[in-house]
């Protein structure tokens, strides 16, 4: 292959990976996390109680990425909303990029892969707190597999002061410490399963428990101390979370937009099954663990992805190689002169006109209610009337949004992790139709609710002759007490 042609396609890939990734502001919980930035900033305070709910004032809060709310409004009060979309998209595409550069595969088949991978996490990207761990997973996969290899090089030490970058950007911290233990016992299996002797290996397996202790006492460089890791396990453990909340719920797979992660799965076990190259088994410990995690919290589908990308590159060559119609897929590029490669490489970046062209449309437009699922025109509608007051929402990510843009109107809920689980269970039951509203509402105060129109509680409040309805649009009703 062409070595200018390699270039070309190369930058054809990162491309492609960037306009893949570039998704409109469409996270709910985006808005809190701006608003907890924009306090961050203006108080140059971090908080510890709740500042933004009428239901749980002053109640003790874990603000975990409390850093990445300070980044997200540090960019845009700067730059605005596009700046956040677009460094967003690179911070992805690069998580991916170092993936595909990590593959010890045939050009094609690593872009491919890789686009696969980025395909596979849109769901749970754009402009998210996860990015960052989507990205230091990746820095971590490199570090680690590069070290566990070759036992050289001093990067492996840069993996403690991540880590303390990592547990103030996001909750999935965690993910870090997970990687460097299943290194720490990939690594004497990788050598019996080859015959090889374990001794020579026990300065480098000390290294990492070094390491892993290290990043585990960095992780109480934050605000919460060690209340960041129970948090976090509390959080994972609850019933209330694990049944409602959609990145804490299993995947299913009948989602059209879960295609791409049925494909990774299942290309990835028959490329493991196929290739005539046995799987090492730090690789298979690896994929088999990050593919449980993602089959009970479809949130991990992300780590997943990054993991599997170069696995699956690799044995996909080894199999194909194999073959006799794979004979080509040499991972050697060539010296070969002839332009006809850079012409038509030249040509593979004409499409990236259009998809320029398509984000300036679509991703780049300003707002529209439908594409950020929240209700902008219910919002607008009481600000330009001055209607304020402790202000219920359904569903409950709409508090999000009410936080950043309607401050003047504390929230019974948004989606932050603040909320005790008798609490949610009572909402749940309000919003279904199961708990009456009535006395929940006269406890707490409640002056105003926006939510759906035909839903329970909606149909319940235009019967109230306590309540009048005072504006609705496509998404939403807001009803105010009388």
């Amino acid at each position: 292959m062409n070595r200018s042609f390699q270039k070309i396609f190369e930058i054809y890939v990162f491309s492609f990976s960037f306009f893949f990734a570039s998704r409109p502001i469409s996270d709910p919980d985006f808005w809190f996390h701006l608003k907890t930035g924009q306090y961050i900033i203006q108080t140059r305070m971090i908080p510890r109680t709740d500042p933004f709910s009428f239901t749980q004032y002053g109640q003790p809060w874990i603000a975990h990425g409390w850093l990445s709310g300070a980044v997200f409004y540090g960019i845009y009060s700067l730059l605005g909303f596009n700046a956040l979309i677009f460094i967003f998209a690179v911070l992805t595409a690069v998580a991916f990029w170092i993936g595909f550069k990590r593959a010890d595969s045939h050009l094609f088949i690593r872009s491919f892969v890789t686009l696969l991978g980025v395909w596979t996490v849109l769901p749970t990207i754009g402009v998210r707190p996860r990015v960052f761990t989507l990205l230091l997973t990746s820095v971590y996969l490199a570090v680690l597999t590069r070290y566990a290899r070759r036992g050289e090089g001093r990067a492996i030490w840069w993996l403690v002061p991540l880590m303390a970058l990592w547990v103030n950007l996001h909750g999935g911290f965690f993910v870090g410490p997970m990687l460097i233990g299943l290194t720490i016992i990939g690594i004497p299996l990788d050598a019996w399963a080859a015959g090889d002797k374990i001794g020579p290996l026990y300065p480098r397996l000390r290294t990492l428990g070094f390491v892993l202790v290290g990043s585990l006492l960095v992780g109480f460089l934050n605000p919460y101390g060690r209340r960041i890791y129970t948090f976090s396990l509390e959080v994972l453990q609850s019933p209330i979370y694990q049944k409602v909340i959609v990145d804490f719920i299993s995947p299913d797979f009948h989602e059209p937009e879960l295609l791409a992660l049925t494909l990774l799965i299942l290309l990835t076990i028959a490329a493991f099954a196929l290739s005539p190259k046995r799987v090492r088994p730090s690789e298979l410990l690896l994929f088999l663990t990050t593919l449980y995690a993602t089959l009970k919290f479809q949130r991990n589908m992300a780590i997943l992805a990054i993991v599997a990308v170069p696995l699956l590159a690799d044995y996909l060559q080894n199999w194909l190689v194999s073959t006799s119609f794979g004979k080509t897929f040499g991972r050697s590029p060539s010296a070969d002169s002839s332009r006809r490669p850079i012409l038509v490489s030249l040509l593979l970046l004409l499409p990236l006109v259009a998809f320029a062209a398509k984000l300036k449309s679509a991703v780049y437009a300003p707002p529209r209610q439908e594409m950020i699922e929240v209700p902008l025109k219910a919002v607008e509608y009481l600000k330009e009337k001055q209607i304020t007051g402790n202000t219920f929402t359904d569903p409950n990510i709409w508090g999000g949004y009410l936080i950043w843009a309607l401050p003047s109107n504390p929230v019974y809920i948004d989606g932050r992790s603040v909320y005790p689980d008798q609490f949610l269970k009572e909402y749940l039951g309000i919003i279904s139709g199961v708990t009456d509203w009535r006395e929940p509402f006269d406890r707490y105060g409640v002056r105003i609710a926006i939510v759906r129109p035909k839903s329970p509680l909606g149909r319940e409040l235009k019967d109230s002759s306590d309540w009048q309805q005072i504006y609705q649009d496509e998404m939403a009703a807001v009803f105010a007490r009388r």
